[in-house]
């Protein structure tokens, strides 16, 4: 328990350092959920023993800056929060998590508010895989890992002036995104009951003057992005090795908050380059260990908040000699805008359930 105080210590001293005027309320709310955990690979099979559970403890506030952001996404709640769970089994242990999280309100019914909350952090796990003594764990390969949710809240049954309980679905995701392998990750669905108590004074409220919102741009920007960073193959214990990608695509804005993107990625891998050699020594292959480069095409979408986005794409690996993992991939994360032009991102590209790897970019937008 010492990783869970320190923690949550950490969040109440965040807490601490984000007090300033403009916060026009905030809350505290404490969720237990109880879930299933998805085996999208046979060799999570013996893993899975029993149904998890544990708990999610969240601070929330919400600004009154009259700003663009908080105009566009309706006020939205943001803040941090720290996350328990029980996988209720003996090879994958226990997890903590830390999180930067926002609130959105979907549907803004006072009675059953529709609200999404997504969450990015780190986490710790008291298990992972080990040669000798924890060798049926493929889902966590290091002991600190990525971590984000998504929550949906919907019904409300008890609302008593600051006090409130509610119901909500959740996806909560841990992997090391392929900087130690096995690294199957592990994702799991869950059913919460939220009880949620408001620390605001009633007398309290938003600031309604409004910020000018700036003419959409209709045309469509090209952007160059380089990134990189290093990952392992699947071989276990194979090494870290650098990987380079160049991105070349278009994007066009389509309101306020949303734009839409589509290009090319050219992927060289050097993890690839010794994974074909393990694989021509040990398994009998005959492939071109130099022919390791890969080709992709991807459509996808920027949600802006401010000089924030979160980036989400899929794409499909139309060129590779050797065919490594599934030929769709996925890319979440986020991009932060450094000027008119230059911009960086961290993002996460999968294979399906898979992490592949955690990317950092520096793009230009002509």
């Amino acid at each position: 328990m010492k990783n869970c105080s320190f923690i949550i210590l950490l969040l109440f001293i965040a807490k601490g350092f984000s007090q300033n005027d403009t916060k026009v309320s905030e809350s505290m709310e404490l969720d237990f959920f109880y879930g299933k955990l998805i085996e999208h690979d046979k060799k999570l099979n013996n893993a899975i023993q029993d149904d998890p559970y544990g708990f999610l403890i969240s601070w929330n506030y919400v600004k009154n800056q009259p700003s663009k952001f908080n105009k566009l996404y309706n006020y939205p709640e943001r803040g941090y929060s720290f996350l328990y769970e029980n996988f209720n089994s003996d090879i994958l242990g226990e997890v903590f998590g830390g999180y930067r999280h926002y609130t959105y309100n979907l549907m803004p019914n006072k009675n059953n508010q529709l609200k999404l909350t997504t969450g990015f952090g780190i986490g710790y796990a008291t298990k992972k895989f080990n040669e000798v003594t924890n060798n049926q764990n493929h889902a966590i390969g290091s002991h600190l890992l990525a971590s984000a949710y998504l929550k949906l809240n919907y019904f409300q049954f008890f609302k008593d002036h600051k006090l409130s309980l509610n119901t909500a679905l959740s996806l909560i995701h841990f992997s090391n995104v392929g900087f130690k392998n096995p690294n199957l990750g592990i994702n799991t669905v869950a059913l919460h009951l939220c009880v949620k108590y408001d620390l605001t004074n009633d007398d309290e409220g938003i600031n309604e003057e409004s910020e000018i919102l700036d003419v959409i741009n209709s045309k469509i920007d090209y952007n160059l992005m380089l990134r990189s960073g290093f990952n392992e193959s699947l071989v276990i214990d194979s090494g870290l090795y650098p990987f380079y990608t160049v991105s070349f695509y278009g994007s066009k804005k389509m309101n306020h908050y949303s734009t839409v993107t589509g290009g090319v990625d050219f992927f060289s891998s050097r993890f690839l380059k010794e994974h074909i050699k393990y694989v021509n020594e040990n398994e009998g292959g005959n492939y071109d260990e130099n022919n390791y480069n890969r080709g992709g095409v991807f459509i996808g979408h920027e949600l802006t908040q401010n000089n924030f986005s979160l980036v989400s794409q899929i794409g499909y690996t139309f060129y590779s000699e050797y065919s490594y993992g599934s030929n769709i991939y996925e890319r979440f994360g986020f991009k932060y805008k450094l000027g008119d032009h230059l911009f960086s991102q961290v993002t996460m590209k999968v294979n399906l359930f898979r992490a592949e790897a955690l990317e950092f970019g520096i793009g230009y937008k002509f």
